[in-house]
């Protein structure tokens, strides 16, 4: 159950570092913000812990205070007493107040340094969170910006990657543009290639002038069966070689 138990809880943070990977991506300057907010609030909630800390500890050392000066006090009135033989009875009792007062002295010392401690590690903390709140703005910018310049270092690697594999027939640009002209290409040789078929065909069909010769009509009905009534093959020949 423990594997599990801490399985899952990794899977957690795994997730909670993604997310928060993401919403940096995604939108920097609310990050940021958040981020400096965090850090804020630590430290107002440090800050108000510190106050509370030195409010006890100014009870506990005025407290503390207040009963040593108590036993000092007593204690030079057992002196004065002392010089007094006729006094013995007041002096003991004076000596054994005195001697009860011991253990609260000391705790009351003890708690005032405890007091004291707690406060001053708020204080150090207080301190260091002062400082990092001044510096966190500095430092989130720049850790944005570096990101920035990272993304548009990978951006410019990656167009140089493909620019080199375009330029070694490796892949084709895919670009907008790339895709626009190559289509328009297309269409230009379609049409040229359909040009010259329409007028290439517009010659092979067209008339020419030497089919309205009367020798070549003649000639053409005559290899065509058609020969003109009177006239026979010699002499088609022979008004044909009257041309020349």
């Amino acid at each position: 159950m423990s594997f599990f138990k801490n399985y899952g809880i990794e899977k957690a943070k795994s997730l909670a570092s993604a997310l928060s990977e993401a919403i940096v991506r995604f939108d920097p300057e609310g990050a940021t913000e958040a981020a400096i907010g965090e850090i804020e609030e630590k430290f107002d909630n440090l800050n108000v812990a510190f106050s509370k800390a030195k409010q006890v500890w100014d009870k506990e050392n005025k407290e503390a205070e207040t009963i040593l000066a108590l036993y000092n006090q007593r204690l030079a009135a057992a002196d004065y007493l002392q010089a007094d033989p006729g006094k013995t009875a007041a002096l003991n009792q004076l000596i054994s107040a005195l001697e009860e007062m011991l253990p609260d002295i000391e705790r009351e010392k003890q708690e005032a340094d405890d007091a004291r401690q707690d406060m001053d590690q708020l204080d150090g903390l207080v301190k260091q969170y002062a400082e990092k709140l001044k510096s966190a703005r500095h430092t989130v910018e720049k850790a944005k910006k570096d990101m920035q310049r990272a993304e548009f270092q990978k951006e410019r690697a990656k167009e140089i990657a493909d620019a080199a594999a375009m330029a070694a027939g490796l892949s084709k640009s895919t670009t907008g543009l790339s895709s626009a002209l190559d289509h328009m290409n297309k269409l230009a040789e379609q049409s040229k290639a359909e040009a010259d078929a329409a007028n290439r065909k517009a010659r092979l069909l067209q008339p020419t002038s030497i089919d309205e010769d009367a020798d070549i009509k003649a000639a053409m009905a005559a290899v065509s069966g058609n020969s003109p009534a009177g006239l026979s093959i010699q002499d088609r020949m022979a008004a044909l070689r009257s041309k020349v």
